[in-house]
């Protein structure tokens, strides 16, 4: 008699991981410590986006940001984009892929009237920098109801959006097969299967 897999979790940040591989030095060896779910310190560029969006946050939340403050222009402008808007949502979302259960898992930054934002904080932006993100096609499946995925993005002094219209984003699941054919070639799926497994 054949047993059903193991439900497996899924994040934008692993299959982020996962794409980065290939296009880093480091890139292989930062993705087995990310399979492995092993902690690293945040990078300093995590570190200021941390800041930053907690600022931003804080302003949305009815603080008042001082005009002298150096993010006092971009903040502005972006809690007025973002006014109202839900913030931090968790989700999951149970899909199958290829006989696999897979539990998707994000948390959106912000969330209004099947709109959805992603904050970014980045001193190098260029255009279409997220183009091919697979948070973008996980997001929109995990809100079936959502027209599109914006990247509101500031390097400090200026804002930037990368917006993507539902219609033109591939599914998250050819995504996720491409990861899981990958994991069983190279070794790596009885890592994933015991380090990402669901329990209940």
């Amino acid at each position: 008699m054949s047993t059903r897999p193991r439900k497996l979790r899924i994040t934008q940040s692993l299959l982020s991981a996962w794409e980065w591989s290939f296009k880093t030095d480091n890139g292989y060896e930062d993705f087995l410590c990310t399979l492995r779910r092993e902690k690293k310190p945040p990078t300093k560029a995590r570190l200021d986006g941390i800041q930053f969006e907690n600022v931003l946050n804080n302003v949305l939340n009815g603080e008042i940001i001082p005009t002298d403050h150096e993010w006092f222009s971009v903040i502005s402008e972006m809690s007025e984009e973002l006014k109202g808007s839900q913030q931090q949502v968790t989700l999951f979302k149970g899909v199958e892929v290829g006989g696999q259960e897979i539990l998707l898992h994000g948390v959106l930054d912000y969330l209004r009237e099947g709109h959805i934002w992603d904050c970014k904080y980045s001193k190098t932006y260029h255009l279409n920098k997220y183009l091919n993100s697979p948070q973008t096609a996980m997001y929109l499946r995990l809100v079936e109801e959502a027209k599109d995925f914006t990247y509101i993005v500031s390097d400090g002094k200026f804002v930037y959006r990368e917006k993507y219209p539902r219609d033109i984003v591939p599914p998250i699941e050819t995504t996720i097969n491409q990861f899981l054919t990958y994991l069983k070639k190279h070794d790596l799926f009885e890592i994933y299967s015991e380090k990402w497994r669901v329990n209940s």
